[in-house]
């Protein structure tokens, strides 16, 4: 945190926002910190409260208050002995406090934040990786932070955004380390509650617009809207780096700060992909930029990740790297954590990938299926207290592809998991099944069932190690259970 702020101060900058009601209580509290959780309160904090969509934060702000927070900002006045920043909204709220607090490292310290339903992971770790080759970069999303120097930080995996607090602590951590550029993660979620409203970008970037979150979004009309809201983020003299081939994308295609990609090679965009040829190390491409077609070899296995490079390209020439260099690095990237990942080659080969949307498994069954000598045994399932509407979709994906489904659990949570496969079931036309709900024993019916040239997919789970069944967060590691299963194999 910077130095301290006093409560009028703070007034001052929700004023210009447009969100003070009303400041109740002296405005001469000197706040040091800010927080969204009592239980860490301390003194000198600045509790932030707005209420939510599973529990209210008002009713924690005493705990707060006796923790030592000096002042704070609520969607109603409460009865308590310290001064109170009354808004309008307070997760926005919660955003540009934070933000003022941590020093506003974004106005040091571009930021990029990219969208979209499939994609983001993989296209923030490209273009932190381009990023990297003249400056100091890291990021934030899915896989944890990743520090400048490649490597996932231990013990920062968690929320695809981090919330306001953490988001704006985590910024200012790493501007103070000599971080150059941040890219993240902008999820749908985070967007729609204002997470990131504190922070401006300097580049903005679509990568596309499928099925998935519908049971919070309600629509995909609204996870649309949701999604276009990092354009408003965006500084005016930003760039928007949209995939032109998406409709979802057209009014940001129409924007005077819009950078196009377009994966198909279609249209006028200014970066396009053309001649993809896929092949099991990867793929090879011509890339089209201002008329002159440059020959690209990509280490990343999936003709769909042309289109999560294009968007990375276009965020490295927006903060001013030459194409050539963009090139140079994008040959040279180097293998995600959890997607399309090979865990085992011998006797048969083993992948993992976090894809859990229909598109996303369609987009990598039919990469594996043109690379797959044998057959593809698909092991699967679908996340618990989520978009149901997608189970069965992710099923006729699978379908299309696999030549015997392993239906199991993913994370079910609250849900019964035999009703989540239930619901996935009506989708497994026309493919051999079997149905197993405890994961660990459904891999192991994958990999007994696997012959000489078969590639067993294990999808939805990538890089995570963990299980959420009922309230209870269990270890589980794909990789570690996939060897044991491979010796109990070579045993049997």
């Amino acid at each position: 945190m910077t130095a301290p702020r006093t409560v009028s101060e703070i007034a001052q900058v929700l004023r210009a926002a447009d969100l003070l009601e009303e400041l109740r209580g002296s405005g001469d509290a000197a706040v040091s910190g800010a927080c969204q959780d009592s239980r860490i309160a301390r003194p000198g904090d600045l509790f932030l409260a707005w209420k939510g969509t599973a529990s209210d934060a008002h009713d924690f702000a005493p705990a707060a208050v006796e923790r030592g927070a000096v002042a704070l900002v609520v969607e109603r006045a409460l009865d308590l002995p310290v001064p109170q920043l009354v808004t309008t909204d307070g997760r926005r709220a919660a955003a540009i406090v934070a933000d003022l607090l941590s020093g506003s490292p974004w106005q040091r310290m571009p930021l990029v934040g990219i969208t979209g339903t499939n994609g983001k992971t993989t296209s923030t770790w490209i273009a932190r990786h381009l990023l990297s080759g003249d400056r100091r970069v890291a990021s934030l999303g899915t896989l944890g932070l990743v520090g400048d120097d490649g490597r996932v930080r231990p013990g920062t995996e968690g929320l695809t955004t981090p919330g306001p607090v953490q988001l704006s602590e985590a910024l200012a951590g790493l501007e103070a380390e000599g971080v150059d550029a941040v890219v993240l993660e902008a999820s749908s979620h985070a967007l729609d509650q204002e997470r990131l409203s504190g922070s401006r970008f300097r580049v903005g970037a679509f990568t596309n617009l499928s099925q998935d979150h519908l049971d919070y979004h309600g629509s995909m009309a609204a996870y649309g809207d949701a999604k276009r809201r990092l354009a408003e983020l965006v500084t005016g003299d930003g760039t928007l780096v949209v995939n032109r081939d998406d409709p979802a994308w057209t009014p940001l295609v129409r924007d005077s700060r819009a950078l196009t990609f377009s994966p198909a090679g279609e249209g006028d965009a200014a970066l396009s992909a053309h001649a993809v040829v896929a092949a099991p190390g990867g793929s090879r491409f011509l890339l089209r930029w201002e008329g002159r077609d440059h020959p690209v070899r990509l280490p990343l296995v999936g003709a769909f990740n042309v289109e999560n490079a294009l968007a990375a390209v276009g965020i490295a020439l927006a903060l001013g790297l030459s194409i050539e260099a963009a090139i140079e690095r994008l040959e040279q990237v180097p293998q995600i954590p959890g997607r399309l990942e090979i865990v085992a080659e011998r006797p048969i080969t083993v992948v993992i990938d976090f894809a859990h949307t229909p598109e996303a498994l369609r987009n990598v069954l039919s990469a594996l299926r043109s690379l797959t000598r044998g057959r593809l045994i698909v092991l699967f399932g679908a996340g618990g207290d989520r978009d149901s509407g997608k189970r069965m979709l992710m099923g006729a994906a699978v379908a299309e592809f696999a030549d015997l489904a392993v239906l199991t659990s993913d994370i079910p949570r609250t849900e019964d998991p035999e009703k989540i496969l239930d619901e996935i079931q009506p989708g497994l036309i026309g493919v051999e099944l079997r149905r197993e709900v405890d994961r660990t024993r459904a891999i192991r019916i994958a990999i007994d069932a696997a012959r000489d040239g078969d590639v067993v997919v294990l999808a939805g789970k990538g890089h995570e190690a963990y299980q959420i069944i009922g309230t209870e967060r269990r270890a589980f590691d794909e990789a570690a259970i996939v060897r044991e299963a491979l010796q109990a194999r070579g045993a049997a």
